[in-house]
């Protein structure tokens, strides 16, 4: 027997295939299905994503500069290992600021 819960919806979408072939009566289960077991809001707000956006660019930059300075020094292997950090950085500020879900899927490789 299924509970209801937050994976509810999703259940019922996967034992009904594409929305655009249900009927109106199963629009209505899923809709009544989603005010009982609505889905899990998101781990982060739009804005605490923004913030952390911020503080992933923010680390970019210091370790472009820490990648700058080792190659000005001729520590070239080091300077890739933080160049490579700081493109990383830099790619998560910028799925962070498209919000929750999508970082979380970059972040898990998703």
């Amino acid at each position: 027997m299924n509970t209801l819960d937050t994976d509810t919806l999703t259940r019922f979408h996967d034992q009904h295939g594409d929305p655009t072939t249900w009927s109106a009566a199963e629009y209505d289960s899923y809709t009544v299905l989603g005010e009982l077991a609505p889905p899990v809001p998101p781990l982060y707000s739009y804005a605490e994503m923004q913030t952390i956006a911020a503080d992933y660019e923010q680390s970019s930059v210091c370790q472009q500069a820490t990648a700058d300075r080792l190659t000005a020094e001729g520590h070239l292997v080091a300077a890739g290992i933080w160049r490579r950090g700081a493109r990383a950085s830099r790619e998560y500020a910028a799925a962070a600021r498209r919000g929750y879900p999508h970082y979380e899927a970059v972040v898990n490789g998703w």
